[in-house]
């Protein structure tokens, strides 16, 4: 006896696993595309962080200049983070303040936009960051030769280790950049 067709459980069962199939994909696009977002936003900080350390690095010998350093600061308020050049009111003449001089976190008046492209940066893909908590970085400064680097809390303390917290909307992914004294990331 010669058959023509499918049954209809032949059918359904092909429906119902195409289903499952497109509910997987589905959920794994999603969920990828935030894990996405927070690596390139992840790696959006760090490269900032490694262009203050190598601005600064540039800065040195630079006589008679006014920028003494290069920094990324993380302003939760706004949402953003930005390089700075670090250009204390010091009077004419004056060369930059001894490194360990410098025992809180510079305020707004001595931190000068880089570029318009740096400056007040959002994060995007819904990704968002913390400056709270234990050891939770607010501010990096680096001061050249070496560059020294100089870590600040949100309170304006120094810190000898900080990290930046990313996640995305939803709270349910996260990731953590961290920073030492010696201006090393890991994450």
């Amino acid at each position: 006896m010669a058959r023509n067709g499918f049954t209809l459980i032949e059918v359904l069962i092909v429906v119902a696993i195409s289903t499952m199939l497109t509910a997987m994909a589905i959920t794994y696009s999603s969920t990828e595309r935030e894990q996405i977002a927070l690596s390139v936003e992840e790696t959006k900080i760090s490269q900032f962080i490694l262009q203050a350390r190598s601005l600064s690095i540039a800065t040195y010998g630079n006589a008679g200049g006014s920028v003494c350093g290069y920094g990324v600061l993380f302003d939760a308020s706004s949402g953003t983070y930005s390089i700075f050049a670090y250009i204390p009111n010091l009077g004419m003449g004056t060369t930059c303040p001894v490194v360990s001089s410098i025992t809180s976190a510079p305020g707004a008046a001595a931190e000068a936009k880089y570029t318009n492209e740096t400056w007040r940066v959002s994060p995007q893909g819904g990704v968002t960051f913390s400056t709270s908590g234990p050891n939770a970085l607010s501010l990096i400064l680096f001061y050249p030769p070496n560059p020294d680097t100089l870590l600040f809390d949100g309170s304006g303390s120094p810190i000898s280790q900080a990290s930046i917290k990313l996640t995305t909307a939803d709270g349910k992914l996260s990731h953590t950049i961290s920073v030492n004294s010696a201006g090393q990331l890991s994450f």
